[in-house]
Formats: structure tokens, sequence, C-alpha cells
């Protein structure tokens, strides 16, 4: 079908000069819906190809990938994903990972964790959604070494063991008792690596709140978010004894939006909902 309406559309010019006039504008009509025509077609070709090859729980999940564009399933997470595991490469080789425990918070659709199993980790991946974490088992259900948890992680998570790598990426904004989780993350590993939106703040104690929408997939679970300082972080890390390693580079850019390299003004100005970022490696000296 598709092929037969590229062809019309190429003759066009050939036979529209030969219409009556009537005919001439039914034809610009549909002339200006072939592209459209064209593009279902393809799509159709395309679903019903898709649709013939997978067995059931992945064609869901495809389906479920080609037909949302919001929320965790917004495209910009494909580059900013990315970004974050190539820094977390950086920071600790491919060789480390290997045997190790590794609990990763606010896991979204547990696309990082999943990442580090197939590296040969053993991964526990939390989020506080049963949307999310249904989603994530069946998505990564062929991993070995990978599991999933449901919990509200504003809530004491200690429960869940010690762990020799922590990974909280882009979670603390969405909490509001950010204290409160962060000691319980301090107190279950040596390595923590943390990401978060934060405030153009030099202040130590700043923090603001924020109210977001629990329908969203990706906002806070219980309906409200904070945006901390930096330095409000630093120094909570500080006093669970932790030495605080900065990575504010620019190769953690991403979108044009999510920013790790900007400068503090520090002017009172509204801060940015979501692109100002930070991202740290926290880790207990050992001996």
């Amino acid at each position: 079908m598709a092929s037969m309406l590229q062809n019309a559309f190429r003759s066009w010019n050939s036979w529209s000069s030969l219409m009556p006039e009537p005919l001439l504008g039914m034809a610009m009509l549909l002339r200006r819906g072939l592209p459209a025509l064209m593009d279902q077609a393809r799509d159709r070709t395309d679903l019903l190809m898709l649709e013939a090859r997978l067995p059931p729980v992945d064609l869901h999940v495809a389906h479920v990938a080609m037909l949302r564009n919001t929320g965790l399933h917004d495209r910009t997470y494909l580059d900013w994903r990315a970004r974050r595991i190539e820094k977390l490469l950086e920071i600790y080789g491919t060789e480390y990972f290997k045997g190790r425990r590794v609990l990763e918070l606010g896991c979204g659709h547990g696309d990082i964790g999943a990442f580090f199993a197939d590296l040969g980790a053993e991964v526990l991946c939390v989020d506080g959604r049963v949307r999310n974490i249904n989603y994530a088992k069946l998505r990564h259900r062929a991993v070995p070494r990978l599991s999933f948890v449901q919990m509200d992680l504003e809530r004491d998570f200690a429960a869940l063991g010690r762990f020799d790598l922590l990974i909280n990426f882009g979670l603390i904004y969405h909490l509001r008792e950010v204290d409160a989780h962060l000691a319980c993350c301090f107190g279950m590993a040596d390595e923590i690596v943390l990401e978060t939106v934060v405030c153009d703040s030099l202040d130590p104690h700043h923090i603001l709140f924020r109210d977001e929408r629990v329908e969203v997939d990706e906002e806070a679970l219980n309906g409200v978010g904070s945006r901390p300082s930096p330095f409000y972080v630093e120094r909570l890390a500080q006093e669970a004894g932790l030495d605080v390693e900065r990575h504010f580079s620019p190769d953690l850019n991403s979108g044009g939006f999510f920013r790790y390299d900007w400068e503090h003004r520090d002017d009172g100005a509204p801060n940015d909902d979501f692109g100002n970022r930070r991202f740290w490696r926290f880790a207990r000296a050992q001996g």
C-alpha cells in the first residue's frame, strides 16, 4: 500500500494539469493527506511485523515503549541514562561490578540496574510505584542477578541490608524527607553515587520544597519534592563521615537542558525546576 501511495504522489505533476477544476480541488486535498496515509501504512506494517515475531510479554513491553512518550517513557531518558552509565564506568571501570552487591534507589524501569547486573553485579532495584516495578520486571525478566522491590523511599529502608555500591539517581528531588533518606543511604554502603536537581544557593542549610504531580510516574510519590542546595547534600555526607568527590562535568550534560557544569550565581533568582543538577561520588575512607 505504501508503495502505491508513493507512486501516486510522485505522478502528481503529470496528471494534475489535465483535471477539471472540481476534481483538482479534491485531488489537492488527497495530496496533502498522502504523507499521513503513507506514515500510517508504514506504522501498521511495522506493527504487524512486530506482532508476528514477539511473544506476548515482549510484545506488551514493546507496545508500551512505542505508544507512550511521557514520564519515564520520555525519549530524553535515552541520552541521559547513557551519560550517567558512562560516568559510573569512568569512575569504577567495567570489572568493578562483577560479584558486587548494588542497590539502585528510585530505579524507575530498572534500566541502569539491569546494565550493571549484566556486567556481573547482584543488583536490587527499588521504586515507589508498583506500576514502574511491574514494567521493570517484565522488561528485564531475562537478566540474571537482578531483583525488584516496591517501597516508599521516604520511609526507613535500612532493612534491605548492606551493599558495596548504592546508586541514587534522580530521586531525592522527588522526596520531602531528604535528611532521613540520605541518613539511611549513608548507613547502607561505603560507596554512594548520587545525582539530583539542586537549587542555586551556596547555603549548606538551604532547601526548597515543590508540589509535584502524584499521577506522574517520575514525580513525588507523596506529592511534595525538594530542591536542596548542593552544599546541603555535601554537608549531610560529610556529617556521615564520607568523603565528597564532585563530578560537575560537561560530559554529563544532556538534551541542552540537564546541566551539571553550571556556575552558581546565588542571586535569589527563581530556580530552574529540573535543569540545574549535580553528580557526586561519596566514599568512606577505608582503615
